[in-house]
């Protein structure tokens, strides 16, 4: 449930991630939210706030901010808008946030929300409908920029004929814009007992929702997408609390899924992720590198034409 004021939790006061996850049981009373909602305290924050404030199922949000020193201003930010503040001791990053936010709710469920995305009014009551203890939640999403669209045009399925690995879902690049498949941090919902048992690993520093989704899955948990758009997604924001963006540590992640990914995804992520962002910071050596590796599992056109994209942006991409 909302509370009435502000308050502040400081994050060397708790105990060790391990501790809490053996010593954690799933809440006898009923069930409960809390959005959690990592931040270094742009003033996006506020419009995010608002939106978890107009659910129409009762949420409490939690507001996790990586800068310390920032927490007077970000209080004047939220002045009059009912929230709990968590504090990190700095530079945790995005996954670090988000666990130590589910380590420091209350709720038997817990959701996430970017600082600068926002939630449809009727987000939390529609999945809470349907969450149980062994699924995780999305939904489709509104994506916000120069021009809007829903994504995705194609919903994940987890059962059935058309059931496939999420990571191949996610990493599909069939079409040059991102349209046909989708599932986003902001979109995602699920009990606290899950995202305990499976934390973010704060070791990454790219792809940490696609890491988390996927690690789910193997866990056995359910992944279910939403046909109703809940989320508006605004795109080409800055100062995210996401750590820097380089193409090594996106190689380095698709090297950790393994054998977990079909060829044709991981020749798709290579080239129109690894092989774009080589170009893009310069490595155009690794650029041609990466993207000739990949050739040969017939990635689609669209990834193709994205990897040579990243020729245009040298100096202007992260």
């Amino acid at each position: 449930m909302s509370i009435d004021t502000p308050s502040r939790i400081d994050a060397a006061r708790r105990g060790p991630f391990t501790a809490e996850l053996y010593e954690y049981t799933e809440p006898q009373h009923a069930r409960s939210l809390t959005a959690i909602i990592p931040t270094v305290g742009r003033r996006s924050l506020k419009r995010a706030v608002r939106s978890v404030l107009r659910q129409t199922w009762d949420t409490t949000v939690l507001v996790v901010l990586d800068r310390p020193e920032n927490a007077a201003s970000v209080e004047k930010l939220l002045t009059g808008l009912p929230h709990i503040m968590v504090l990190t001791p700095g530079g945790l990053g995005g996954a670090g946030a988000r666990n130590l936010g589910v380590r420091s709710a209350s709720t038997t469920h817990v959701a996430f929300l970017d600082d600068d995305d926002e939630w449809v009014s009727e987000k939390a009551a529609l999945q809470m409908a349907v969450v149980d203890d062994n699924t995780v939640l999305s939904s489709r999403s509104l994506l916000v920029g120069s021009s809007s669209r829903v994504v995705p045009e194609r919903l994940y399925q987890a059962e059935g004929e058309d059931a496939e690995a999420v990571v191949d879902y996610i990493l599909d690049r069939s079409t040059l814009r991102l349209r046909r498949t989708f599932m986003q941090t902001s979109s995602l919902l699920c009990s606290r007992s899950t995202a305990l048992e499976v934390p973010w690993n704060d070791e990454l520093t790219r792809h940490q929702d696609w890491d988390w989704l996927a690690r789910l899955e193997a866990a056995g948990k359910t992944l279910t997408m939403l046909p109703e758009v809940l989320v508006r997604v605004h795109q080409a924001s800055v100062g995210s609390i996401s750590r820097s963006a380089d193409w090594q540590a996106s190689s380095r992640w698709l090297d950790s899924i393994g054998t977990e990914i079909s060829e044709r995804s991981r020749a798709d992520f290579q080239a129109s992720v690894v092989a774009r962002d080589a170009f893009a910071s310069g490595a155009w050596n690794q650029g041609v590198r990466q993207l000739a590796k990949c050739l040969r599992a017939r990635p689609h056109a669209a990834a193709v034409v994205v990897a040579m994209s990243g020729m245009l942006q040298v100096g202007g991409h992260d």
